[in-house]
C-alpha cells in the first residue's frame, strides 16, 4: 500500500471519529476503494488489529467527504484510490 499524506491520513481519521465516534489514533488504513458511485475506507481502528480480518472495519463516505480526500466519487468499475 502507498503511504498516504499526513494531511489525507488525518482527514480520515477525522471522518472516522466524526461518523463512528470512536477516537483512532493508531488507525491503519488498509485501502480506499471507489466502486459503483460509492467511496469506502476500509481499515483497523487499533495497530494491534492490523490483519485480523475480523476487526477490520468500513466507512461509506458521502460525495463531499470523498472530495475532501481527494476522491472524485464518479460511478466507475472497483479501482483502490491506495495503490501498492
Amino acid at each position: 500500500m502507498a503511504s498516504l499524506s499526513e494531511s489525507k491520513w488525518q482527514r480520515i481519521r477525522e471522518l472516522v471519529r466524526k461518523k463512528t465516534d470512536v477516537d483512532c489514533p493508531t488507525l491503519k488504513i488498509d485501502d480506499i476503494e471507489n466502486a459503483k458511485g460509492q467511496v469506502r475506507v476500509i481499515y483497523w481502528c487499533k495497530q494491534e488489529d492490523e490483519g485480523k480480518d475480523a476487526l477490520q472495519k468500513q466507512l461509506i463516505l458521502t460525495n463531499e467527504e470523498a472530495e475532501s480526500i481527494g476522491v472524485n466519487r464518479t460511478p466507475r468499475d472497483h479501482v483502490s484510490e491506495i495503490g501498492g
